[in-house]
Protein backbone atom coordinates (compact mmCIF):
# COMPACT_ATOMS: atom_id res chain seq x y z
CA UNK A 1 0.00 0.00 0.00
CA UNK A 2 3.40 2.36 0.59
CA UNK A 3 4.40 1.23 -2.37
CA UNK A 4 1.28 2.91 -4.27
CA UNK A 5 0.95 5.99 -2.22
CA UNK A 6 4.17 6.44 -3.41
CA UNK A 7 3.97 5.99 -6.98
CA UNK A 8 0.58 7.88 -7.04
CA UNK A 9 2.53 11.19 -4.98
CA UNK A 10 5.87 10.75 -7.57
CA UNK A 11 2.92 10.86 -10.76
CA UNK A 12 1.32 13.78 -9.38
CA UNK A 13 4.34 16.02 -9.04
CA UNK A 14 5.59 15.00 -12.14
CA UNK A 15 2.51 16.19 -13.45
CA UNK A 16 2.22 19.26 -11.93
CA UNK A 17 5.73 19.80 -13.26
CA UNK A 18 5.02 19.45 -17.01
CA UNK A 19 1.71 21.61 -16.35
CA UNK A 20 3.61 24.26 -14.90
CA UNK A 21 6.27 23.82 -17.73
CA UNK A 22 3.03 24.81 -20.51
CA UNK A 23 1.49 27.81 -18.86
CA UNK A 24 2.50 31.13 -18.98
CA UNK A 25 4.56 31.92 -15.48
CA UNK A 26 1.45 33.72 -13.70
CA UNK A 27 -0.88 31.01 -13.89
CA UNK A 28 1.74 28.74 -13.26
CA UNK A 29 2.49 30.05 -10.36
CA UNK A 30 -1.42 29.67 -9.02
CA UNK A 31 -1.38 25.92 -9.73
CA UNK A 32 -0.63 24.02 -7.09
CA UNK A 33 -1.60 20.52 -7.42
CA UNK A 34 -1.89 18.46 -10.74
CA UNK A 35 -2.90 14.74 -11.34
CA UNK A 36 -4.55 12.73 -14.38
CA UNK A 37 -6.14 9.80 -13.86
CA UNK A 38 -8.50 7.66 -17.06
CA UNK A 39 -8.05 10.72 -19.12
CA UNK A 40 -9.19 13.39 -17.01
CA UNK A 41 -6.71 16.26 -15.58
CA UNK A 42 -7.48 17.74 -12.25
CA UNK A 43 -5.48 20.60 -11.86
CA UNK A 44 -5.75 22.66 -7.93
CA UNK A 45 -5.76 26.82 -8.04
CA UNK A 46 -5.51 29.06 -5.80
CA UNK A 47 -8.86 31.08 -6.21
CA UNK A 48 -12.05 30.86 -9.08
CA UNK A 49 -10.56 33.38 -11.32
CA UNK A 50 -7.46 31.74 -11.77
CA UNK A 51 -9.66 28.17 -12.64
CA UNK A 52 -11.47 30.53 -14.98
CA UNK A 53 -7.97 31.59 -16.77
CA UNK A 54 -6.42 28.02 -16.75
CA UNK A 55 -10.12 26.66 -18.34
CA UNK A 56 -9.22 29.36 -21.55
CA UNK A 57 -6.09 27.95 -21.87
CA UNK A 58 -6.23 24.97 -21.97
CA UNK A 59 -7.01 24.74 -25.67
CA UNK A 60 -3.25 25.49 -25.87
CA UNK A 61 -1.48 22.94 -23.97
CA UNK A 62 -3.37 19.95 -23.52
CA UNK A 63 -2.34 18.01 -26.46
CA UNK A 64 1.30 18.73 -25.86
CA UNK A 65 1.03 18.40 -21.86
CA UNK A 66 -0.75 14.56 -22.67
CA UNK A 67 2.30 13.78 -25.23
CA UNK A 68 4.64 15.13 -22.25
CA UNK A 69 3.17 12.80 -20.29
CA UNK A 70 2.36 10.09 -22.30
CA UNK A 71 -1.75 10.17 -22.01
CA UNK A 72 -4.89 11.51 -23.41
CA UNK A 73 -6.23 14.10 -21.99
CA UNK A 74 -9.93 14.38 -22.19
CA UNK A 75 -11.32 16.34 -19.85
CA UNK A 76 -10.26 19.17 -17.41
CA UNK A 77 -11.59 19.48 -13.43
CA UNK A 78 -10.35 22.61 -11.78
CA UNK A 79 -10.88 22.73 -8.12
CA UNK A 80 -10.53 25.98 -6.17
CA UNK A 81 -8.63 25.72 -2.89
CA UNK A 82 -8.18 28.87 -1.64
CA UNK A 83 -5.70 29.88 1.09
CA UNK A 84 -2.89 27.38 -0.11
CA UNK A 85 0.85 28.99 0.25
Amino acid sequence: MLKRLREGTRDAERTLSVLKGHLPPEVANQVFGASLKDGTLTVLVRSAAWGTRLRYLAPEFTDRLGAGLGATIEKLKVKVRAGRG
